[in-house]
């Protein structure tokens, strides 16, 4: 039943585009229904899941940062001895890191990164001078 479904929804795709669900019998829509489904949940699993960074980590971030002198190396350990079971990776945590220290105007000469609403409006809220706000 699973491979009909599939089947009849991708045999049937454009004519439903074309013409609409209203055209198919009852039990036609039902199996194309069900084999739209199964190609959104598979797309959706394939894409995974990502861990967005909660507005408590992000803060914690930039007060560490602050706190530090703008140490990126040890805002990212003192992250890690902060929330050890986490699930962001040392990469994700140091791009975060660097799209605060884009924002930091003592360090006007470093490469700019795509910042991220959270991290400037933290920052704006902790330190508006510092971060050129």
């Amino acid at each position: 039943m699973t491979t009909d479904a599939l089947t009849f929804f991708e045999e049937n795709q454009a004519f439903v585009a074309a013409y609409g669900l209203s055209n198919l019998d009852r039990e036609d829509r039902t199996l194309y229904r069900k084999g739209k489904q199964m190609i959104e949940d598979a797309i959706r699993a394939a894409k995974g899941t990502r861990e967005l960074y909660s507005d408590s980590e992000a803060a914690y971030l930039v007060k560490t940062y602050l706190t530090s002198g703008g140490d990126m190396q040890a805002t990212r350990a003192a992250y890690f001895n902060q929330y050890p079971d986490g699930n962001h990776s040392a990469s994700s945590v140091w791009m975060k890191i660097s799209r605060i220290r884009t924002l930091d105007t003592q360090f006007q000469t470093d490469t700019e990164w795509q910042t991220d609403r959270q991290i400037e409006s933290i920052c704006q809220a902790l330190d508006p001078e510092r971060f050129g706000f």
